[in-house]
């Protein structure tokens, strides 16, 4: 069954995924900085950043109400500055992991019928060094769109 359009089934789905994983799992807006990551009171590595989405709301004239989510979730390690080897694995490590959620996004898309999304066009780049410090990881762009209906209609 399509996952509702509702917001906390959007939070539900990436934290549920964090977890089965052992990440920490964050949701805001990066503006917010690492520290206040790091800073929360059971904080481990690797985490997961849920950004806030933008959110489209669509109508096929048909009686589809969408609401596309278009957001990003970044995958973050820690490695010293002075490890360039730690660093490199890092960075393996996350993309693994963010792999992993392409995956299961596409499985849950195709077989299970839960969200509506394709793995063409999912960006990832490496988080941002002056942002980062001593972290290292990758960041995934995507859009998910989910059924509408019940919430707008």
């Amino acid at each position: 069954m399509l996952i509702t359009a509702d917001f906390q089934n959007y939070l539900d789905y990436f934290k549920a995924w964090a977890e089965a994983q052992g990440l920490f799992f964050l949701y805001g807006g990066v503006e917010l900085g690492i520290q206040y990551a790091t800073s929360k009171e059971d904080f481990s590595y690797p985490f997961a950043w849920l950004e806030q989405p933008e959110i489209l709301s669509e109508d096929n004239g048909a009686g589809q109400l969408i609401e596309a989510y278009y957001g990003g979730i970044s995958v973050i390690c820690s490695a010293a500055l002075d490890d360039r080897a730690a660093q490199v694995q890092a960075e393996v490590d996350a993309m693994r992991l963010l792999q992993g959620l392409q995956k299961k996004m596409r499985l849950d898309n195709r077989h299970k019928g839960t969200l509506d999304c394709t793995i063409s066009g999912m960006k990832k780049t490496a988080v941002d060094r002056g942002w980062a410090g001593s972290h290292w990881g990758w960041r995934l762009e995507f859009e998910l769109r989910f059924s509408a209906n019940g919430l707008l209609s």
